[in-house]
């Protein structure tokens, strides 16, 4: 089939992929499957999601990954006595009505010559009657769709193109002249491995990986400039049936669905999103050196997603599909196509602060509520950075918290080799005796923390706090650390948060009220988080005795105000915060959001003896 970027000839290079990667069993995802070559082409080895934006490519996945052969269509040859592709082929063309969509527009009828006039006459019959005998009952859903996809890739066989449909020749090419045939869908005839759960979607790829989870996932995005919305809106127009409003010289659907991943000011932003939405742990991308985003960019992307030491690129020479755009985007580059592996690191990161209210329980619903273009990430309420040490693909993640010694310890921890952190800590550790319940050990530290400059003991701090009551961080009014002594300290599992806190996104600290905060100073992708103190909870942080300061009622109106000012100036925000605890309902905040129409987003409930119902509320 001539489609721009069809995979069938690096099925082999694919195949051999996987079996290096013993990648044998699961679920494996198609998100821009075109015309569903892939995904045919493993239905016998995998559960198959098929998905694509365009419908009539959805079309094509549903009649290949569900079927194994030609379906028998026993109850349309009851009634008719031969094979519906017969039926069709044997219609007489002077039976043929003038007055269908396609012919009227697409043939001389409608002065454009797509098609000759009799073939657009026939797919105008051959459409209604489809849709027609699928009302009626005479056809099931995949007998239906089976038809459909067959009926789409034989108009292929006569358009008067060069492959798409962004222009037609003026003069009629020879396969034009034959008559349109209506033949069987070309698929693999190989046993579907789990028909019953194989799924294929019409969706936009970067909202539909919100949703579905896997194994394998195989990408193929648009490369270039050509929109395959535009490319190919003739089969769109066919698979649909709709009859659209029409612009331009070749007829094009008007308010045709368009892709960020052909706009260059976009594509790495869409890229990023994806690979951060995906739920699946071996990613398999094609890949181009005409692409929009240069390779390299995408390889530096995709450190940030991957499991070290897992990122493999093979290069092929491949034949290059020519169309109209050519110029544009030859770049004049020989094209080599690329399959890109990698195993997507999903796990997430926790915090070797322990901190009343940290996110770490409920990052993966923080991260399916992210908008899908994001430059930098200001985590503006940072406290122990649980939530912007999980963000990637973003050019920058900013951290501002408040409590400038908290502020200068995570920048410690976060820029400070693990073995060093380490070494710090085990210093303190043998120096003062410490194990757990060791009170007397305990009180000897935490006096000599705090008669000395506390700006200068951010380690001895980070040790009190692994072996203090509950982990707590606070302090009396004279600014003193006086939490009693806990039953924990640095166990094998502190050395492990201690050890993967560690980033290879750019970073920025700030250490200033939310209110000092100058959101103007940042562009417009950026997404502004703050994760407040919950004024229907209680904890260390919010009872008074952190050096002073409690999060009130006045407080939270404050940042509200701050955020809708914000929203007001044009820029995105995420708020996480508690709506309900104990019987009791956050009222400033109900009212905020309903009163400025924002999106909340029901999270569960967290936390063990008291429940907090947490929310989400954005605005966008």
């Amino acid at each position: 089939m001539r489609y721009i970027g069809n995979k069938t000839r690096l099925l082999d290079n694919i195949r051999k992929l996987l079996d290096e990667k013993h990648l044998n069993e699961g679920v494996f995802a198609d998100l821009f499957t075109g015309t569903a070559s892939v995904a045919d082409h493993f239905k016998d080895r995998f559960t198959i999601i098929a998905n694509d934006i365009e419908y009539y490519s959805s079309v094509f996945a549903e009649a290949k990954v569900l079927n194994s052969d030609v379906p028998k269509f026993q109850n349309f040859v009851n009634i008719y006595g031969e094979s519906p592709f017969n039926f069709f082929n044997n219609t007489d063309a002077d039976s043929l009505s003038d007055k269908g969509f396609i012919a009227q527009n697409y043939s001389p009828l409608g002065n454009r010559m797509f098609f000759q006039e009799d073939n657009a006459k026939r797919i105008d019959f051959i459409r209604n009657k489809i849709e027609e005998l699928y009302n009626r009952d005479v056809l099931s859903r995949n007998e239906y769709i089976f038809l459909l996809a067959s009926l789409i890739e034989s108009v292929m066989r006569v358009s008067n193109t060069s492959g798409t449909y962004e222009a037609f020749f003026k003069t009629w090419e020879s396969r034009s002249k034959r008559k349109m045939l209506l033949l069987p869908l070309s698929l693999e005839r190989k046993n579907v491995l789990t028909p019953s759960k194989n799924k294929v979607f019409n969706e936009d790829a970067n909202d539909l990986a919100r949703k579905i989870s896997g194994d394998i996932v195989y990408i193929d995005t648009p490369y270039t400039v050509t929109q395959y919305a535009s490319a190919y809106h003739l089969l769109e127009t066919i698979a649909l049936n709709d009859q659209p409003e029409l612009v331009g010289k070749t007829g094009r659907r008007k308010g045709r669905k368009m892709s960020d991943y052909n706009r260059k000011q976009k594509a790495l932003l869409e890229f990023s999103d994806l690979f951060r939405q995906l739920n699946f742990d071996h990613i398999i991308m094609s890949y181009s050196n005409q692409s929009i985003v240069p390779i390299d960019r995408i390889l530096d992307l995709i450190k940030q997603f991957a499991i070290p030491g897992t990122i493999d690129v093979k290069k092929t020479d491949y034949r290059e599909y020519k169309n109209l755009n050519e110029s544009s985007k030859r770049n004049g580059n020989h094209l080599q196509e690329y399959l890109i592996y990698f195993k997507k690191d999903r796990s997430v990161i926790k915090s070797p602060l322990n901190y009343a209210g940290s996110k770490d329980l409920i990052i993966d619903k923080i991260i399916k509520n992210l908008p899908r273009h994001i430059s930098t990430f200001v985590d503006g309420m940072a406290g122990a950075y649980n939530v912007g040490i999980n963000i990637k693909g973003v050019n920058q993640v900013f951290y501002n918290e408040k409590m400038p010694l908290i502020s200068s310890l995570m920048q410690e921890l976060l820029t400070k080799e693990a073995v060093y952190s380490e070494d710090k800590i085990r210093n303190i550790i043998k120096k003062y005796h410490l194990t757990p319940k060791n009170k007397e050990a305990y009180l000897a530290l935490r006096h000599d923390f705090n008669q000395g400059n506390i700006n200068h003991h951010l380690y001895e701090l980070y040790v009190l706090s692994l072996y203090s009551f509950q982990h707590m961080i606070r302090f009396n009014r004279k600014g003193e650390f006086n939490v009693p002594v806990g039953n924990s300290g640095f166990n094998d599992e502190v050395i492990e948060r201690l050890q993967k806190f560690n980033t290879n996104v750019p970073v920025a600290f700030d250490s200033i009220s939310i209110q000092e905060l100058p959101f103007k100073e940042f562009d417009r992708n950026t997404l502004f988080y703050f994760d407040p103190p919950y004024i229907i909870t209680s904890a260390a942080y919010n009872d008074g005795n952190r050096m002073n300061v409690a999060w009130t009622e006045d407080d939270e109106i404050s940042l509200l105000k701050y955020i809708e000012k914000m929203d007001k100036a044009g820029y995105k925000f995420l708020l996480s915060n508690v709506i309900r605890h104990k019987g009791k309902t956050n009222e400033v905040l109900a009212n905020w959001i309903q009163k400025n129409n924002y999106t909340m987003i029901d999270v569960g409930k967290t936390g063990r003896r008291f429940p907090r119902h947490e929310v989400l509320v954005r605005n966008y």
